[in-house]
């Protein structure tokens, strides 16, 4: 497991094939913990990396999930199961569904499809007494160090960030969006069914009020100053979000051609590799959550509930 500084590894869980996509942050010392689980794919490549580190099975305290979409907590079941001293830590509003993930994963699949069995696998439950479910301020005690919860609802009401208080590292999630190996600027996460934008320039700039000393992103890594990136990240939503508005009569094919147009070339994403970066918020997706938002802001469409809720 490659070393980012600050006592902090990151396991690459590889989605889909592709490198430097989807992150598993290790914080080794003190009681040891996971941020972020990876798929249900990624748990036993997981395992073996911890286990090359010297994490045995009960050498593991918490799981961390920043929230329960299936490549951030899918795999939280299968390596509980593999870490049968770990507690599972999650927003309150995912709690349910890490024990019982039948409702999630078939709202995943309604959205993602064909990808489920390729890029995210099964998702084994976490048994109830497992699961500690945090409220906004809590802290998780790590021994030499604590990491401190906000709750930073927006990209889904279920997601939360964690900063190590002893080296102000803040483990961002997808609530600052993210910024994969390609890109070279933010790339907005506005996945369907809840995401919403002042919700996540809420969470944007409470996550900013921290004065963070990094930023980890799940997708992927450090980004670089803190501050600047956030800021940038802020912006680019808002302007996705203005051409959301404009489109929101429209179909999802047209406002994704219009981000893809207006876009693409903004992040220098290599025109020849679409699919490496559509496993993880593709202008496609994308596309979806920002027209629902877009049209439950005017009335025009009501926007249907899902398992999530």
């Amino acid at each position: 497991m490659p070393g980012l500084g600050d006592d902090v590894l990151v396991a690459d869980s590889t989605m889909a094939g592709y490198e430097g996509m989807n992150g598993v942050f290790l914080l080794p010392t003190g009681r040891a913990a996971l941020v972020e689980s990876g798929t249900g794919l990624s748990a036993e490549r997981t395992r073996r990396a911890l286990e090359a580190h010297g994490i045995g099975p009960y050498d593991l305290a918490w799981i961390v999930v920043t929230h329960v979409h299936l490549d951030h907590a899918g795999g939280a079941g299968e390596l509980a199961r593999r870490f049968p001293s770990a507690t599972v830590v999650v927003h309150p509003r995912g709690a349910r569904h890490l024990a019982d993930p039948e409702r999630l994963t078939a709202s995943a699949r309604a959205v993602h499809g064909d990808l489920m069995d390729t890029v995210y696998g099964p998702m084994a439950p976490v048994e109830p007494q497992r699961i500690r479910a945090v409220e906004d301020g809590e802290e998780i005690d790590l021994g030499d160090r604590r990491l401190c919860v906000v709750h930073t609802p927006g990209h889904a009401p279920h997601h939360l960030v964690v900063q190590d208080d002893s080296t102000g590292v803040l483990f961002a999630g997808d609530a600052a969006g993210v910024r994969v190996d390609g890109m070279t600027s933010a790339r907005p996460a506005c996945p369907p069914p809840h995401f919403d934008r002042d919700a996540t320039v809420a969470g944007m700039r409470r996550m900013a009020e921290l004065k963070p000393a990094r930023l980890l992103l799940t997708h992927f890594g450090d980004p670089g100053d803190p501050a600047a990136f956030l800021d940038d990240a802020e912006q680019r939503l808002r302007r996705w979000c203005s051409v959301a508005e404009r489109l929101a009569a429209g179909d999802e094919a047209e406002l994704e051609a219009e981000l893809l147009r207006r876009f693409a070339a903004d992040e220098s994403m290599p025109a020849d590799d679409p699919e490496r970066f559509a496993v993880m918020g593709g202008f496609a997706s994308n596309a979806v959550g920002l027209r629902q938002w877009a049209r439950s802001r005017t009335g025009s469409e009501e926007v249907g509930t899902d398992a999530l809720r």
